[in-house]
């Protein structure tokens, strides 16, 4: 990797790099359009501007740093997972998720990024949260893996398989909820949501931007003061603390008591309702009491709940919920009110939720990592 990473700037701070090196501030214009319009690769695509320019770039900075090492993608073609290297040789994995056009569902092309090399909050069913903390990924890393994807959906080849009518944008949804705790790496998240959003790189929509979080409530306050207005998802899978401190251990220090006020005051602020995800574990929090605390705690918060049967794991006290319990879970949540839906899981055969790509890499035996690289 040479020198300064492009990625890592923002607009201005390009320009003013850009001006730095003795060239007019529309230079910075230029290269984002061919790193966000074109998904130019090298300096040297970047054609309208001058040879000179383009050699210095090179020589100066750099466009990207992962390096993808390994891929699954699902039976049906529309899950794609991608494990990715650093520059210092960590992994991180990111998802594209197709959702073809189905009644009054619009197309999706969504994307599902990472923003820490494993995660601080140590949730014990989820694998990343088993792997621990190792750093915060940069603005730049956080970008490059959604330019990925909408290099390889731009090909036209893995979409024309599942979504043969594609006219709009390659990506239409991203969403904060891989690898780690977005609201803790807070700064490079910021930058790369202003980017995705600003006509100076994706023009992405707010709306279209989900920030995940398992509870950082002076975070989730700064978020809601922001200039742009995103989409909050909390991962709750508890209503009573002391459960919830065993799944979500980051609710020692923010228990329920501060968390819940905290989201009815970013529905105020921002506009946008709050969603609550709740993974349900056969006989841990997937019964009918725990359905009946669960609309208590939401009871006049206009929300809405995302329930996921949750995934198979290597800790074996957590076992994904029968089915039966788990609609049982959802007549209660609707008989009281409280707005749900039961979210289809995606890429199972491919072990596509968090972590669990990267858990298998890293118990490989370095020989057969090389390999597969």
């Amino acid at each position: 990797m040479t020198g300064q990473k492009i990625l890592d700037f923002s607009y201005s701070q390009l320009k003013e790099w850009v001006c730095a090196m003795g060239e007019p501030g529309y230079r910075a214009d230029q290269i984002l359009r061919w790193v966000y319009g074109r998904l130019a690769t090298s300096f040297e695509q970047m054609t309208d501007l001058p040879q000179p320019l383009r050699q210095k770039l090179a020589s100066v900075a750099s466009l990207f740093s992962l390096i993808p090492v390994d891929e699954k993608v699902s039976a049906d073609g529309s899950t794609r997972k991608v494990l990715f290297r650093t520059h210092d040789e960590k992994t991180i994995e990111s998802v594209l998720m197709l959702y073809p056009k189905t009644g009054l569902s619009r197309e999706r092309r969504t994307i599902c990024v990472s923003t820490q090399v494993g995660c601080p909050v140590g949730c014990p069913f989820c694998a990343t949260g088993q792997q621990g903390f190792e750093r915060n990924l940069d603005t730049g890393e956080i970008i490059e893996q959604i330019l990925h994807f909408m290099r390889l959906l731009n090909t036209r080849q893995l979409s024309q398989e599942i979504l043969p009518n594609l006219v709009r944008r390659p990506v239409t949804n991203v969403v904060f909820m891989g690898m780690g705790e977005p609201l803790a790496n807070y700064e490079a998240v910021w930058q790369s949501i202003v980017m995705l959003n600003s006509n100076h790189g994706l023009e992405i929509g707010a709306r279209q931007i989900t920030v995940s979080t398992a509870g950082l409530v002076l975070q989730i306050k700064r978020l809601a003061r922001e200039s742009v207005h995103v989409e909050l998802a909390v991962s709750l899978h508890a209503a009573r603390d002391d459960l919830r401190n065993t799944l979500v251990p980051i609710n020692r220090k923010y228990p329920l008591g501060q968390l819940i006020p905290e989201c009815w005051e970013y529905l105020e602020k921002t506009g946008r309702r709050p969603t609550f995800e709740y993974a349900l574990f056969q006989g841990i929090n997937d019964s009918l009491s725990h359905a009946r605390d669960l609309s208590l705690l939401l009871k006049g918060l206009n929300c809405h709940v995302n329930l996921m049967v949750g995934n198979p794991t290597t800790n074996p006290n957590f076992i994904p919920a029968p089915i039966k319990r788990v609609v049982a879970f959802q007549n209660y949540l609707t008989g009281s009110g409280v707005s749900n839906s039961l979210r289809a899981s995606k890429g199972v055969d491919i072990d596509a939720a968090c972590g669990q790509l990267r858990s298998r890499w890293l118990n490989m035996e370095p020989k057969t990592q090389g390999a597969q690289a």
